[in-house]
């Protein structure tokens, strides 16, 4: 890959975070914090359609518990994720985000596709959901 390209793909990802964030009402490091979970984190399922990717399940570590992993499923009508937060409070945790965060690599890796967030209805934060 060239140095060019590198760094369009580079410049792209950052803006597409800054949106995810922005849309999430979360302050940039929580979505990296996302960032860094879906690195970590092992894919169960692709929805590949043969010219998009629809959704994606995986597993994702936790932050604090070494033993645990969650299962997160996103896709374009939803997500849910096994966690305290998403269970119980019905909010878009840092798992669901990772999630987001793999569907839209793969999406680009295979097809050349950034994920467009504004067609994510579902993707907003609770009325109370407090930026941590």
């Amino acid at each position: 890959m060239t140095e060019e390209l590198t760094s369009q793909l580079s410049k792209k990802l950052k803006e597409w975070l800054l949106e995810l964030a922005s849309r999430l009402n979360w302050r940039i490091d929580k979505v990296l914090d996302s960032y860094r979970l879906a690195q970590h984190s092992v894919i169960i399922d692709v929805r590949d359609s043969g010219d998009s990717i629809s959704g994606i399940r995986l597993k994702v570590p936790s932050e604090t518990r070494d033993d645990i992993l969650y299962y997160v499923s996103v896709g374009p009508y939803g997500a849910k994720c096994t966690c305290e937060a998403s269970v119980i409070r019905g909010s878009v945790c840092k798992h669901i985000v990772a999630g987001l965060i793999m569907w839209n690599m793969l999406s680009v890796i295979k097809y050349g596709k950034w994920l467009d967030l504004s067609e994510l209805t579902w993707l907003k934060p609770l009325q109370d959901d407090k930026s941590e």
